[in-house]
């Protein structure tokens, strides 16, 4: 049986199921092994680099490097009993099967500070929750924490500053000890439960959306469960509950959805799709040629270059495809930054160049919008160019929010869910780079020079593959769509 760590205590103040089985290894078989992706793996290094330079604002501090809970615990309790050492990293504790590690211990007087250190720019309500874990379990152990506080990236911080400018520290001490009396309130219950023999049974809330065990849990055999609806508020799924309804097809045609609920609803029941009658209307507003877009972007808690703030979304690259017509290609344009320079001035010339004129350029999502937005207020000198771009685009997922729905949506237009139900022979298993968030991990590898020659040029032909798919995607899409439309009588 595990000690009842941070992650085992806070899923299990959400959900003690969850707990449960985090702290007796029942994990979902293939859950624990997952392997971890590109973008997981760059994350977590990003995390180790932060946490490395903040420790330098502490010269004088010592780490505990002891990886065995026990014996990390008596290294820690040795350092806190000597009054020489001011401040601790990674101290540990142990108290009645609880157990946690302090990112930074800071001797306040006869008491200590609590400092975490996180990799964000942004101050967020779990952070509280992660210092007030570590705060009432040292405080069980008898110790007294005086203060707390977060140590956050600095927006302010620009490439070639010293390491004090990255970090920001925000008291939090006030909040903290409000919610470190509520977890005192209830940690023996939780301890009970999820140190038990028996799982406790789960209870279905709007939260078990976003657990990783769902479908095999609450989930389970349930094909169109009622979180698949979009935007159900908290009394609407109480209301259901309540009533006992756990499949969207159970749904009484007279309880209150808004129209796009109630459409979701019906495709279920009938098991067919819905098809608007502004489908063909919608699409056929499309000026040709038309050019489908995507970028792909890179972001980093350290800049890549100078004069960036911490965490700026950089476009890197894009791809077009332009078509004369439905299903008539033209061209296929792209491009790549040079990952050694920030290049989102040559991206938006070329950018501007490709697009031409005249024609509507297709995207999905507001995404593209977004960018070509960020490089106007970068380049004022191209705004207007840049500016007239967004007044030609087209958002495919917009018309397919307002004109159609099939119920392997399951309640979402992402493109993750329309592609595979839509064009099931379509897929991205076969590439290199197969999602959004390893190709920005993998550009930003390649700026920070990890790849040798060879790799990194192998990397650059996969991230063009990658992109170039993701526009030839919204290509099938538009044409499964303009099938649809001509259905219609």
């Amino acid at each position: 049986m595990k000690n009842l760590s941070k992650n085992i205590f806070l899923n299990a103040v959400v959900c003690p199921t969850l707990g449960w089985l985090l702290r007796s290894e029942q994990y979902i078989e293939g859950l624990s092994d997952k392997s971890l992706t590109l973008a997981e793996r760059f994350r977590i290094e990003q995390g180790i680099e932060i946490e490395n330079r903040a420790r330098q604002l502490f010269p004088s501090g010592v780490l505990v490097e002891e990886k065995q809970m026990q014996l990390a615990a008596e290294r820690t309790r040795a350092l806190m009993s000597d009054p020489d050492t001011a401040v601790i990293f990674n101290g540990a504790f142990l108290s009645d099967g609880f157990s946690t590690r302090a990112d930074v211990l800071q001797r306040e007087g006869k008491g200590w500070q609590l400092i975490e250190i996180k990799s964000s720019a942004n101050d967020k309500k779990e952070f509280i929750d992660d210092i007030a874990y570590t705060a009432m379990v040292m405080r069980l152990a008898g110790l007294d924490v005086q203060a707390t506080s977060l140590i956050l990236i600095s927006k302010d911080y620009r490439l070639g500053m010293s390491n004090d400018k990255l970090f920001l520290e925000i008291d939090h001490t006030d909040e903290v000890l409000v919610k470190v009396a509520e977890f005192e309130s209830v940690h023996t219950e939780i301890d009970e439960i999820t140190r038990g023999r028996n799982k406790p049974e789960p209870v279905l809330q709007r939260e078990c959306k976003k657990c990783p065990l769902f479908a095999e849990c609450l989930g389970k055999g349930i094909e169109n469960h009622i979180l698949h609806i979009p935007r159900l508020s908290q009394s609407k799924f109480d209301s259901l509950k309540e009533l006992g309804i756990v499949c969207i097809e159970d749904i009484p045609a007279d309880f209150p959805l808004t129209s796009n609920q109630a459409r979701i609803r019906d495709c279920v029941r009938t098991r067919k799709p819905f098809i608007g009658k502004q489908l063909r209307s919608s699409l056929e507003a499309v000026e040709w040629p038309a050019f489908y877009l995507d970028f792909e972007t890179t972001m980093t808690a350290i800049p890549l270059y100078p004069d960036i703030a911490p965490y700026t979304q950089l476009p890197t690259q894009y791809s077009i495809h332009k078509y004369s017509d439905v299903g008539i290609f033209d061209d296929h344009l792209e491009y790549l930054a040079d990952p050694s320079k920030d290049c989102r001035r040559e991206l938006a010339e070329n950018l501007i160049s490709n697009l031409e004129q005249s024609g509507s350029i297709i995207i999905y999502s507001s995404f593209e919008k977004t960018v070509v937005n960020s490089l106007a207020s970068l380049c004022p000198d191209l705004s207007g160019k840049l500016t007239a771009l967004i007044d030609r685009m087209v958002d495919l997922e917009a018309i397919i929010r307002n004109n159609y729905y099939h119920m392997g949506f399951q309640g979402s237009t992402s493109i993750k869910r329309t592609l595979p139900t839509l064009v099931s022979e379509m897929t991205y298993d076969n590439l290199e780079i197969g999602e959004g968030s390893s190709a920005s991990a993998a550009f930003a590898c390649l700026a920070l020079g990890r790849y040798d020659n060879a790799a990194a040029e192998s990397v650059k032909r996969n991230l063009l593959v990658y992109c170039e798919q993701d526009t030839q995607a919204m290509v099938k899409l538009h044409e499964r769509l303009y099938e649809f439309s001509h259905l219609m009588v």
